[in-house]
């Protein structure tokens, strides 16, 4: 009688411990189902932050490569006491061969449609501005190898305060030129290259969209000047150099506030990158500025839908370029 008192007694506790281990149970599963979903979300930016981690430097090597050409173009400044403006040319030459090499040897930079860029006279280039402008720094290359002529380039303020780099911006004429500046230029039968999109295109356009918003500066000059205007697209651009997806809303917001362009950039991929130059468009007769930069917007759109294949990822990119490589070694056996 005792013993099965004492077992009567002992069922309740062994209810509760039975209950405890159902709860501790049904816990877990929570838990893991949770930690599931967590990494299956965060995996994409666990992947983007090792991608970052493994290229931030890549960017750097531009960095280096326009510290070098100022170096350059220091030296013969030096050397240039008897005939400046031939020993100038000669700087702009190896600058030139050096920034195309590069391109060429990491990126296999090619060109369609460069015959679109008038050897004479004055045309307004329009660009798409991925993160990183290698692309155009190839192009401003071949352009001065084919023709002898720099192009003269619009870029943002905040770039004319980096350091180290007033003979790149003097020679390879670079600066935040105003619109009568630009019309001048034209005028005396010069190219300008300028990205419409500028920063805001380059940090936060991974769609390649082509974000223009109201900009018309580019149509009233070359509206003015009576200059064509020529649209330009770099095939993969996006997938050479990549920025930073993850917390997009954090550095949108800052840079809308500072306009300052602090956003994580990475890569350097030696993916090929292949420049599409469009036909020259002229402004029609009664036709207004934002008729005008909606022509030439279609005309990039148009570029970008006929050459860039929305399926091709860095990997897929990486394996085009090796298999081109590949194929060029056959071909030189």
């Amino acid at each position: 009688m005792g013993n099965t008192r004492d077992k009567n007694f002992n069922i309740p506790a062994k209810l509760g411990q039975n209950r405890g281990k159902v709860k501790a149970s049904s816990f877990l599963q929570s838990y893991k189902k949770d930690a599931i979903k967590c990494m299956y979300y965060c995996k994409p930016v666990m992947q983007e932050a090792l991608l970052w981690y493994s290229t931030w430097w890549g960017p750097f090597i531009l960095l280096i490569l326009c510290y070098i050409s100022n170096i350059i173009f220091l030296f013969f400044e030096y050397l240039s006491q008897d005939n400046k403006s031939l020993a100038m040319s000669k700087a702009c030459s190896m600058v030139s061969t050096m920034w195309s090499s590069y391109i060429s040897f990491w990126h296999g930079q090619t060109f369609t449609g460069l015959e679109n860029i008038p050897k004479t006279g004055g045309a307004v280039i329009v660009w798409y501005h991925g993160p990183m402008p290698v692309d155009y720094f190839g192009l401003i290359a071949e352009v001065f190898k084919r023709d002898g002529r720099i192009i003269n380039t619009v870029v943002d303020k905040c770039l004319l305060r980096v350091p180290g780099l007033g003979r790149v911006r003097k020679y390879l004429r670079c600066g935040a030129f105003s619109k009568v500046e630009c019309a001048g230029l034209l005028g005396d039968g010069e190219l300008v290259g300028l990205a419409p999109g500028g920063s805001r295109e380059a940090l936060f356009d991974d769609s390649y969209s082509v974000c223009w918003r109201q900009r018309v500066g580019f149509a009233k000059i070359a509206a003015f000047t009576q200059s064509p205007i020529i649209p330009v697209f770099t095939e993969n651009i996006r997938l050479s150099y990549c920025t930073m997806l993850s917390a997009g809303a954090v550095w949108r917001t800052i840079f809308e506030v500072t306009r300052l362009p602090i956003v994580p950039i990475y890569g350097g991929f030696p993916v090929q990158v292949t420049t599409h130059i469009g036909s020259p468009i002229m402004a029609r007769e009664g036709e207004t500025l934002m008729q005008l930069q909606e022509r030439v917007k279609m005309a990039m759109t148009d570029l970008i839908r006929t050459h860039q294949r929305p399926d091709v990822d860095i990997k897929t990119g990486l394996g085009q370029r090796l298999g081109k490589i590949m194929l060029g070694v056959e071909n030189n056996k």
